[in-house]
């Protein structure tokens, strides 16, 4: 940064240096200041751009030069023309000077949503990428590298999203981006297998939409994996909870053909409530059926049935 402010410096003083050469020829030699005025604008501009309001000091060195100069070489006297030129110099300081700090501060609000933007897309919790009209990966962040396996280095403006699909969701995929790009259509979101770097297959749910005014896609890419398989060992352990409770419960089961009780293995009779819930956890709330009630309260009118508990 030293460097660049020396260099700039250095030329800037050469800039001004010939034009003092040139305010000499000219109005020495040549007696005119139509033409190499226009050169003046070249170390005006450049000094407005690098140093802002700071740049201005070079406008007045100039402007002094030329309303001074016939004081200086005293053959050339002072003319309407430089007073306009030197009016037109501050003009083209001051409108420069202003674009210039309105350029920097454009700049300084890009930079600064681009470092949010980074940050967003960085430290989101899951893999993200940016993919261009011909589905190659312009931008990805770290969790996408920890997903596929792959280094940034080899996946920007290299590889396409189908490098990383299994063949046998590739005409899925290929299907999705088509509509999304030409028909304007949905899904956003759907799942595919992924392939890593070492041939693993994972299982991820991807949303993917359209950049508004450009061509590229920004994908989300959420790993399922592991959330799978644990759907599919609590399927397979409620298979096997199933089979186990209908073969409790399959064969014959001793009951009393009276109270109803049900012998156990050990001998002891128990409640069918009691037998039922121990291997089912299943709980009872206890009524008395119409045929009940008229036996056992032929003079109890109103409902059918007498029911107690929740």
């Amino acid at each position: 940064m030293l460097d660049g402010s020396r260099s700039r410096f250095s030329l800037m003083l050469g800039l001004l240096f010939t034009a003092c050469i040139l305010t000499y020829v000219f109005k020495n030699f040549l007696e005119t200041g139509v033409l190499y005025t226009h050169f003046f604008y070249v170390p005006i501009i450049m000094a407005c751009i690098w140093w802002k309001k700071r740049g201005l000091i070079v406008t007045v060195i100039l402007g002094l030069l030329l309303m001074l100069s016939q004081h200086l070489f005293g053959k050339y006297s002072l003319t309407i023309n430089d007073s306009l030129r030197t009016i037109m110099f501050f003009v083209i300081s001051i409108i420069t000077v202003a674009l210039s700090e309105q350029l920097t501060s454009v700049k300084g609000a890009l930079s600064a949503s681009e470092k949010i933007y980074q940050t967003i897309f960085e430290t989101t919790g899951t893999a993200m990428i940016i993919i261009d009209d011909n589905k190659k990966i312009m931008l990805l962040n770290r969790n996408f590298e920890r997903l596929t396996g792959f280094e940034r280095a080899n996946i920007e403006d290299r590889m396409s999203i189908i490098d990383f699909v299994d063949p046998s969701d590739w005409a899925k995929v290929e299907n999705y981006q088509s509509q999304r790009r030409k028909l304007k259509k949905k899904p956003k979101s759907y799942e595919f297998k992924l392939l890593t770097r070492k041939k693993t297959i994972r299982d991820v749910y991807v949303t993917v939409d359209l950049i508004p005014g450009t061509n590229q896609s920004v994908a989300s890419l959420l790993d399922v994996t592991q959330f799978k398989q644990i759907l599919e060992s609590q399927r397979d352990l409620q298979s096997q909870l199933a089979e186990a409770l209908e073969k409790a419960l399959s064969g014959f089961i001793p009951i009393c053909a009276n109270c109803k009780k049900i012998r156990e293995k050990n001998g002891n009779w128990v409640q069918i409530e009691s037998f039922l819930h121990d291997r089912t956890k299943a709980d009872f709330s206890h009524g008395i059926c119409p045929d009940c009630v008229r036996k056992l309260y032929p003079t109890f009118q109103g409902t059918d049935a007498i029911h107690h508990g929740p």
